[in-house]
C-alpha cells in the first residue's frame, strides 16, 4: 500500500502527464500497489488551488477526479482513493504528537504532515513524497521519496 504526500499531487499536477517527470516515474514504479490519498492531502492540494483562483480549484477538482497516472489504470481518479481519519488514526495521531511533544521536536512541525504520517501509518502504508525530510523521527513510517 502506498500513501501519497501532498506533494505528489503538486508535481503531477505541473506534470501534466509527462511521463519523463519524476513525479510521474516514481507513481509508475510504484505499480500495482494499492493507493491511499489521506483526506488531508485532497484538502492541502484544494488550498492551494483555490489561493489561486476558482479556475485553478476547478482544475484541482479534475485532477482528484479523473487523472489517469502515466496511463496507468486508475479509474475514478484519486477520488476513490481518499481515505480520511478513523479512531485508529486518531489514536496513532494522537501517540505521535506527544512523542515529538516531549521530546521537544514537534515546534517545526506541519500538522498536515503528522495527520498524513498518521494515516499512512494506520493503514500500513510507506508514504511517496518528494520531501521525505518533512517525515524524519516518525518511527515506523517508511517513506520513499523521489527527486525532481
Amino acid at each position: 500500500m502506498i500513501a501519497i504526500d501532498t506533494t505528489v499531487l503538486i508535481d503531477e499536477f505541473r506534470a501534466r502527464g509527462n511521463p519523463a517527470a519524476p513525479v510521474n516515474q516514481a507513481l509508475l514504479k510504484v505499480g500495482e500497489e494499492p493507493m491511499l490519498v489521506p483526506a488531508v492531502v485532497a484538502g492541502d492540494f484544494l488550498d492551494g488551488a483555490w489561493m489561486v483562483s476558482e479556475e485553478r480549484a476547478d482544475q484541482a477538482m479534475r485532477v482528484l477526479r479523473t487523472r489517469r497516472i502515466c496511463g496507468a489504470d486508475m479509474r475514478g481518479g484519486y477520488a476513490g482513493r481518499i481515505c480520511g481519519a478513523d479512531l485508529e488514526t486518531a489514536s496513532i495521531y494522537g501517540r505521535l504528537v506527544a512523542r515529538l511533544r516531549r521530546e521537544r521536536k514537534l515546534a517545526d512541525r506541519s500538522q498536515n504532515d503528522l495527520w498524513i504520517a498518521a494515516t499512512a501509518l494506520s493503514a500500513g502504508a510507506t508514504l511517496l513524497s518528494l520531501d521525505p525530510a518533512d517525515f524524519s523521527g516518525i518511527e515506523g513510517l517508511e517513506v520513499r521519496g523521489y527527486g525532481v
